[in-house]
């Protein structure tokens, strides 16, 4: 029964002069509920609310859990690269080369840091290719030139030549040129250089 209903049932009662104190309690608690019910609209929107608010805690769950597990795989990758013995800082390169699709700049840092001070060649061959994955990395590209112009490990300087011919880097062009005029570079070294140097002024 509505309030107009209500109302209409019981008029002789509104016309008297005073209602019971029994019957003007029920008529409050009636007329209270009548005027505070909630509107359907209202409670379609909470819903709504509520839902959109379970999808969200839903979903920020889901990425703190990716993101910790990247986390320590990051840890433990980062681990390896700095590892004192050679055969795990090149597992760990191997690792980054066949796990890591996006670009870290710890790790990446850290693979630098191998190109520039590591003293074992096929540590510094296989972070060469492994930094190869992210080619438009303007850090990268300058750090190969740099490696170019300092280092003095044959083999290295050879992937390092292929490296920058490759990425058709013509700022190498004045490390390969020294490369090519330096009397104690190896035959190889310098038949490479002289063939990348023309490759890139092509």
């Amino acid at each position: 029964m509505n309030l107009k209903e209500h109302i209409q049932q019981h008029k002789p009662a509104f016309n008297a002069e005073q209602m019971s104190a029994t019957s003007e309690v029920l008529f409050k608690e009636k007329l209270k509920k009548e005027l505070h019910q909630p509107k359907k609209s209202k409670v379609v929107y909470l819903q709504f609310i509520s839902v959109a608010a379970s999808i969200v805690l839903v979903l920020s769950v889901f990425f703190w859990m990716q993101n910790s597990e990247e986390s320590v795989a990051t840890k433990e990758l980062l681990a390896s690269l700095t590892d004192e013995s050679a055969g795990t800082r090149l597992e760990g390169v191997y690792k980054f080369d066949e796990e890591f699709k996006k670009e870290d700049s710890k790790i990446i840092n850290t693979l630098l840091k191998i190109l520039h001070e590591d003293a074992n060649a096929n540590v510094k061959i296989a972070t060469i290719e492994a930094l190869l994955k992210f080619p438009a990395n303007e850090t990268i590209r300058e750090n190969l030139i740099t490696a170019l112009e300092n280092e003095t490990i044959p083999l290295v300087q050879i992937k390092l030549i292929k490296t920058v011919s490759f990425l058709r880097e013509n700022r190498a062009q004045k490390p390969l040129e020294k490369i090519i005029n330096n009397k104690q570079t190896f035959p190889i070294v310098k038949n490479n250089a002289t063939l990348a140097m023309n490759q890139l002024k092509q």
